[in-house]
C-alpha cells in the first residue's frame, strides 16, 4: 500500500501534468491565452509539490523522475505546441514552424535529462546548470500575455514575430547551456521577508501576474547573464 506521505506530493505533481494537458487542448483549439494560463497553473503546482514533499519528508527517486516527466510535458511539449500553432497562424505552411517548435521541445527534454543525471532526490535546493525549463516557458508565455494585454488595453500591436522567434531560440540555448543559474530566491533575495510585506507582495503579483511573470522571467535571465560575464571577465 502506498503511504499517504508519498502519495500526496505525487498527486500535486500530477496536477502539473493535467494543467499541461489542458494547455495542449486549448492550443489545438487556437485559444492561446487560455493555453498560457494553464501553463501558469502548471507552474503553480510545480512550485508547491516540493514544499508538500518537504512537509511530509517524502523525497524519493520516483518523485524526482515523475516531476521531470511532468515538467517535460507541461513546460516542454505544451509550450512547443503553443509555439507551433501560434506560428502556424502567422507563417502558414512554413517548415520553419515545425523546426523551431521541435528545437524548443528537444532542448527542454535534454535539460531535464541532464538534471536527473546530475542530481539526487533531496530536500535541499541546489543551483542549476542551464536555465530551468519553467523559466523558459515563462519567457515565451509572458511575452505573448504582455503583447495581448497591450493590444487589448492600448490598441497597439506590440507582438513582433522576429523578436518572438529570438526569445524561443535564446530560451532553448540557455536550457542546454552550462551557464549556472542560481535558485531564484538567491537572485531576488532582497525582496521583503516580513509577513505583512510578503502578503502585500503576493497580492500585487496575483493582480498583475501577466506583467510580473514577464519581469521575473526575463529579469532572472538578465541578472544571471550579467553575473556570469562579470565572473568570467567577459571571456565567454
Amino acid at each position: 500500500m502506498i503511504k499517504k506521505e508519498v502519495l500526496i506530493p505525487n498527486i500535486v505533481t500530477a496536477g502539473n501534468i493535467f494543467m499541461g494537458y489542458l494547455s495542449i487542448l486549448e492550443s489545438i483549439k487556437g485559444n492561446f491565452v487560455t493555453s498560457i494560463w494553464f501553463i501558469i497553473l502548471a507552474m503553480f503546482f510545480d512550485s508547491i509539490d516540493g514544499q508538500v514533499a518537504r512537509k511530509f519528508n517524502a523525497f524519493t527517486e520516483f518523485g524526482k523522475e515523475f516531476d521531470s516527466f511532468c515538467d517535460a510535458f507541461s513546460f516542454g511539449l505544451a509550450p512547443a505546441l503553443l509555439i507551433y500553432f501560434l506560428l502556424e497562424k502567422e507563417m502558414n505552411g512554413s517548415i520553419f514552424v515545425v523546426l523551431i517548435s521541435f528545437v524548443y521541445a528537444i532542448c527542454g527534454v535534454i535539460r531535464l535529462a541532464r538534471f536527473n543525471i546530475d542530481t539526487i532526490s533531496s530536500s535541499e535546493k541546489s543551483d542549476f546548470v542551464g536555465m530551468p525549463i519553467p523559466n523558459a516557458a515563462g519567457m515565451i508565455c509572458s511575452y505573448i500575455l504582455v503583447c495581448n494585454a497591450i493590444e487589448k488595453n492600448l490598441e497597439i500591436n506590440f507582438f513582433n514575430l522576429k523578436f518572438f522567434i529570438a526569445i524561443i531560440v535564446i530560451a532553448s540555448i540557455l536550457m542546454i547551456s552550462t551557464i549556472p543559474f542560481k535558485v531564484p530566491t538567491k537572485i531576488f533575495d532582497y525582496l521583503p521577508k516580513e509577513r505583512k510585506w510578503l502578503i502585500t507582495l503576493i497580492l500585487v503579483i496575483i493582480l498583475a501576474l501577466k506583467y510580473f511573470l514577464f519581469i521575473f522571467s526575463f529579469g532572472y535571465v538578465i541578472v544571471t547573464l550579467i553575473n556570469f560575464f562579470r565572473r568570467n571577465n567577459g571571456k565567454y
